[in-house]
């Protein structure tokens, strides 16, 4: 790695923000008139339900037929967006000013896979002094809705490699999801795997320890 201070690329879910997505697993689940939270689950993940959304190739109403089709949800688009967000749990206690820290210390990026309907709840939150939002703090966030593009695939590291002018071993990414991790390498970026039990502090204690 470069003798210069890397540049930080950070995913969001459980990094910076926690999530369970077993609520929303189990919130559709309420909406169906067929399947369990298991078998939402499973069904989810074995088919890739969330993929073309969160790669922009649906739109949000798009989406929410979709899913209305292959989970047999019976709901409002109202109580749709409700069961979809209820994954997001509350910020980090002290994560604006955490990372207001950094910003100060090193070029901060954001690369997450998520949709637009939930952009627009978390995008909102007032975490700062003033009531600004966490993500005012980036130089550049990357959200896979607007690119076209999903983590693990490795042109959407491409693609932020390039749009930055950065070398890729000058890059430390910080993810919670090993595939992402993985791929990441494979393009030459520094990557470090998070548990989200500890998210914050892992990665005070590899910056310590990388700019010591």
């Amino acid at each position: 790695m470069s003798t210069s201070k890397p540049s930080l690329l950070f995913d969001l879910g459980n990094v910076l923000l926690p999530i369970d997505l077993d609520k929303t697993y189990q919130a559709f689940s309420n909406l169906s008139d067929q399947y369990s939270s298991q078998e939402v689950k499973e069904l989810t993940h074995i088919h890739s339900l969330w993929s073309a959304y969160e790669s922009g190739l649906q739109s949000d109403e798009e989406f929410r037929e979709f899913l209305r089709a292959n989970l047999a949800l019976n709901c409002t688009d109202e109580q749709f967006d409700q069961a979809f967000l209820a994954l997001l749990l509350d910020f980090h206690p002290g994560v604006y000013e955490w990372l207001e820290n950094l910003s100060k210390q090193f070029s901060i990026y954001l690369l997450s896979n998520t949709s637009a309907i939930h952009a627009k709840k978390f995008t909102q939150v007032p975490l700062g002094p003033q009531g600004e939002s966490l993500f005012a703090l980036f130089q550049k966030t990357y959200f896979s809705f607007n690119l076209g593009l999903i983590k693990p695939d490795v042109n959407i590291y491409y693609h932020v490699i390039q749009d930055l002018s950065l070398k890729p071993e000058n890059i430390v990414f910080f993810d919670d999801n090993f595939h992402n991790i993985e791929s990441a390498k494979r393009v030459g970026i520094n990557g470090v795997l998070i548990d989200p039990s500890c998210s914050l502090n892992q990665i005070d204690s590899y910056l310590l320890q990388l700019c010591s």
